[in-house]
């Protein structure tokens, strides 16, 4: 089971270069789990690995050009993993992120950015290495307690949720840091509709399927997008806001919280559940909606396939 000790099953992890990636992935690496890192910055990629072999002389790390924001580099990715010597996964732990807070900006697809990154490519990902999982495996997503709206995270505004094309295509009219948070909000309750849709069609084969809200964590870089000011305020301020915050977290704890759902023993049953840090908690109301989660997929199964039909031609 991935997770054990000595296990020869690698766990795949995304946004691996850096933040709660590079953390859950150091960590990891100690526990003695093999490592396959997906990212598209070959610089960033090969400083990572350097940083986990400090922690954890010995690791055992791979790498895989990932990039979400394109569905072609995503296929591509799928096909290498496939093509490995030894073939198979232990787990997936889908946790690179972005933010847009300066405009519309469409993937290589010509989908909405925020969209496309947290979710779309994700869904591409982990259907595409459905068949390199086996019983026991887990995949994780990185959601967070945006989607929840103002009320669980300190004033961000709430998803506004559409239909998944919808959502997938950028609008001209969509411009301002608002409508930059709320589309990042709507990525976050995609991650939870697909965890739950996951979970449901894999039930059967024994992976389970969770999602994860990592909190606020300051030391991160999801605040690059935002002016300098606010960045370097956000940076200076951290360990006041992660004493002061109640949603605020070290990326060290998150990370052995993301952590814990690859390998405790204890979770290898659960599925199908979101964990705020280490506590299993409802996500919110809307999220248990087995319509959208339905269509979600749908949408999304149509948008990968186009996406190939175009790179084809």
């Amino acid at each position: 089971m991935a997770g054990e000790r000595g296990t020869k099953l690698p766990v795949l992890v995304t946004g691996a270069s850096s933040g709660l990636g590079l953390k859950t992935a150091k960590t990891l690496a100690v526990e003695g789990i093999p490592l396959i890192l997906g990212g598209h910055d070959e610089q960033k990629t090969a400083a990572a690995v350097r940083q986990i072999r400090e922690h954890a002389p010995g690791a055992e790390i791979e790498l895989v050009d990932l990039e979400l924001a394109s569905l072609e580099a995503v296929a591509a990715a799928v096909d290498a993993l496939h093509r490995r010597e030894r073939p198979g996964l232990g787990a997936i732990v889908c946790n690179a992120g972005l933010q847009i807070v300066d405009g519309v900006r469409a993937s290589r697809d010509g989908y909405e950015l925020t969209f496309a990154v947290n979710h779309l490519g994700h869904f591409a990902l982990v259907t595409g290495c459905g068949d390199l999982l086996g019983a026991g495996a887990r995949v994780v997503v990185v959601s967070s307690d945006v989607h929840q709206g103002p009320r669980k995270s300190m004033g961000f505004p709430a998803p506004r949720w559409r239909d998944p094309r919808a959502l997938a295509t950028p609008g001209e009219n969509a411009a301002s840091d608002r409508d930059g948070r709320i589309a990042y909000a709507n990525s976050k309750l995609a991650n939870v509709y697909f965890t739950y849709e996951l979970a449901r069609r894999w039930r059967d084969r024994g992976i389970t399927v969770n999602a994860f809200d990592p909190g606020l964590m300051p030391e991160t870089g999801l605040a690059r997008g935002y002016p300098a000011p606010a960045r370097i305020g956000f940076r200076l301020l951290a360990p006041v806001l992660i004493k002061v915050m109640p949603i605020a977290r070290t990326v060290t704890r998150s990370a052995a919280d993301l952590a814990r759902l690859v390998t405790d023993p204890e979770l290898a049953q659960t599925t199908g559940e979101y964990f705020t840090g280490a506590a299993q908690v409802p996500s919110a109301p809307e999220s248990y909606d087995r319509d959208r989660a339905t269509r979600l997929w749908q949408v999304s199964e149509e948008l990968v396939a186009a996406a190939r039909r175009t790179s084809a031609e």
